[in-house]
């Protein structure tokens, strides 16, 4: 019997431009996005808090902004991963270095977020979609 076929995994192109800033302290209110809208992650560890999150949001902090990079894009994968799952950012991270583009990774409860420097945006695709991620969905 033949091994059935997975589908390839999508990837989602947010239309927003993406900034990673670093934060004078935690905002409040906490920066949201609407059901269904783009990610945003809000980092506080030990040293700093940092926020990924499309420019008009990030901008909106105003003072609290130390330090910003701005002209990211973010991607997001279409399909739920268990937390288990071991080497998909490694496959994503060395096809991006192998064309030499930059990384940032979020990850969520169920999926991975990606943002790349936006000149870079078409070669970013192009690698993931050469990446075979559907070999690391959960068997049906």
């Amino acid at each position: 019997m033949a091994p059935h076929a997975r589908a390839a995994v999508g990837v989602r192109l947010w239309p927003q431009r993406y900034a990673i800033a670093r934060l004078l302290a935690v905002p409040d209110p906490f920066p949201t996005s609407p059901a269904g809208g783009p990610p945003i992650a809000l980092i506080a560890d030990h040293d700093e808090v940092s926020l990924v999150a499309p420019e008009e949001v990030v901008e909106a902090q105003g003072g609290l902004v130390e330090r910003v990079g701005k002209g990211w894009r973010a991607l997001t994968l279409d399909a739920t991963f268990p937390l288990t799952t071991v080497g998909l950012l490694a496959v994503v991270s060395r096809a991006l270095a192998d064309v030499g583009i930059p990384l940032m990774v979020l990850s969520s409860y169920g999926t991975d977020h990606f943002l790349v420097p936006d000149e870079t945006l078409g070669r970013a695709l192009a690698a993931l979609g050469q990446a075979r991620l559907e070999r690391f969905l959960p068997e049906e």
